[in-house]
This record gives structure tokens, C-alpha cells and sequence, in this order.
């Protein structure tokens, strides 16, 4: 009974049919096993080459992109010190490194010390 409902079973014929095919390949199904499995190691080491020359890209980029962060952010801190000081009425000047030269300065004495 089990057999005959198999039978009439779209899914398990379709099952049978891929099994027949499969099996009735003969000679050839070794070749296009090998030749497969050849293509896709081939593909395999090409992608892992392609992703190891782009991390090679990458680190020797690194230096260089590192540097001209520091400049921008060196940049950007003197022009919010030049800011700062215009704001607070001291026009000081400043050097090519964004070191103060001259300005007024006050101390501040330590609270904690009376």
C-alpha cells in the first residue's frame, strides 16, 4: 500500500528520476566530478589571492592615511584655539605647528592647597 502511494507521489518521482539520472551518467560522471571540484579550488585560491593583495593594499596604506588624519586633526585643533582665543578677546598669535607664541595668561591658584 505504502508502495503504491509512493508511487503516485509527485515529490518521490521526481526523487526516482534525479536517482535514474544520476546513476545512468556512466562513464562521464567521473570527469565532470573531477573537473568540478578542479574549477571551484581554482576559483577558491583566486578569491583568497585577490583578498590577500587587497590586505596587503590596505596595511600599506595605513601609514599614509594615519598621517593625514594627524594633520587634519592638528589643523582643525589650531583653528579651534584661534577660535577660542578670538572669542575670549586675546588675539594670540600663533606658529606654523599651532604652538602659542604670545597672548595673555593667568594662573589659577589651587583650591585645594587652603
Amino acid at each position: 500500500m505504502a508502495d503504491q502511494y509512493n508511487r503516485r507521489n509527485a515529490a518521490w518521482r521526481a526523487a526516482q528520476d534525479w536517482r535514474q539520472r544520476a546513476q545512468s551518467s556512466g562513464r562521464w560522471r567521473g570527469p565532470k566530478l573531477f573537473l568540478a571540484w578542479l574549477v571551484f579550488g581554482v576559483l577558491m585560491v583566486m578569491g583568497l589571492i585577490i583578498a590577500l593583495v587587497f590586505l596587503l593594499i590596505g596595511w600599506i596604506a595605513m601609514p599614509f592615511l594615519r598621517h593625514r588624519l594627524r594633520k587634519r586633526t592638528e589643523h582643525m585643533r589650531a583653528q579651534a584655539q584661534a577660535a577660542a582665543d578670538r572669542a575670549a578677546g586675546r588675539g594670540a598669535r600663533t606658529d606654523q605647528r599651532g604652538n602659542v607664541i604670545e597672548g595673555d595668561y593667568s594662573v589659577e591658584e589651587n583650591r585645594n592647597e587652603r
